[in-house]
């Protein structure tokens, strides 16, 4: 079995989440490196946009700031996101170890698999989109997003358990060809989740549970054996010197 660590965080800030993720990613181009799978939570809605896209054409700025939503540009590509009542995960390895295939479109179907599999665990019929989306009913409820960088791969995506549909569109500009190439009318209908596709509560023990079959998919699908652990004290160090980063307005706002 290949080994991975396992980090499992409370709920964090925009900022945290994704200077955690950022020094994870660049301990994995240094010596001995220990491939790993994040699973985290976000304390408050936070939109993150990816890393080529122009905030004014994705994010509503001026709703978002009314309402105390923080808006964070990512380092992988992929769309604009509104965090919120979801899990989120990184998945980190060096590329030479050939855990995943090395092409875009495989990596992601290989790391997108085991959520889909941890979905139909649910009694739900999950599929998987090109290129890093999962369906249910042609409605996503899961997006990746990629970056690699000295010959490390990090992918991180999301995978709603609920969703305030207002909020999301009130947050995020959505452009209407995208929606009619897909057959939807109006946003609300290219979107679902976990319990809204149940009828469940999205409480704590739903979420543990989720959290369980996500990493028993992993583990399973990719002959994984996980090691429960945390960030060294050099990626710590790491991190906190990326807070301040991904807190930068002209980061943030810059394109």
């Amino acid at each position: 079995m290949i080994e991975f660590r396992l980090i499992i965080d409370p709920p964090m800030n925009a900022a945290v989440n994704m200077a955690r993720d950022r020094a994870i990613l660049e301990m994995q181009s240094l010596k001995n490196p220990v491939p790993t799978l994040r699973i985290y939570r976000w304390s408050y809605p936070s939109v993150t946009i990816g890393y080529f896209q122009k905030i004014d054409d994705t994010v509503n700025l001026e709703f978002c700031q009314k309402n105390g939503i923080s808006v964070t540009r990512r380092v992988t590509g992929g769309g604009t996101v509104l965090h919120h009542k979801e899990l989120t995960y990184s998945f980190t390895l060096p590329v030479k170890k050939k855990i995943v295939p090395e092409s875009v479109e495989d990596s992601f179907r290989c790391i997108i698999s085991p959520i889909i599999e941890s979905i139909k665990l649910l009694s739900l019929k999950a599929e998987y989109r090109p290129v890093n989306d999962i369906v249910i009913n042609n409605k996503k409820i899961s997006g990746s997003a990629q970056v690699r960088k000295k010959g490390v791969l990090q992918q991180h995506g999301t995978l709603l358990i609920d969703i305030d549909k207002q909020l999301l569109y009130s947050a995020i500009k959505i452009k209407p060809e995208v929606l009619k190439s897909r057959g939807f009318k109006t946003p609300a209908d290219s979107i679902t989740s976990l319990c809204g596709e149940l009828k469940n509560k999205a409480d704590d023990e739903f979420t543990d549970d989720l959290i369980v079959k996500l990493i028993n998919s992993f583990s399973d699908s990719m002959n994984i054996n996980f090691l429960l652990g945390d960030l060294s004290i050099a990626e710590s160090a790491i991190m906190k010197s990326y807070i301040s980063k991904f807190n930068n307005e002209e980061w943030n706002y810059s394109k």
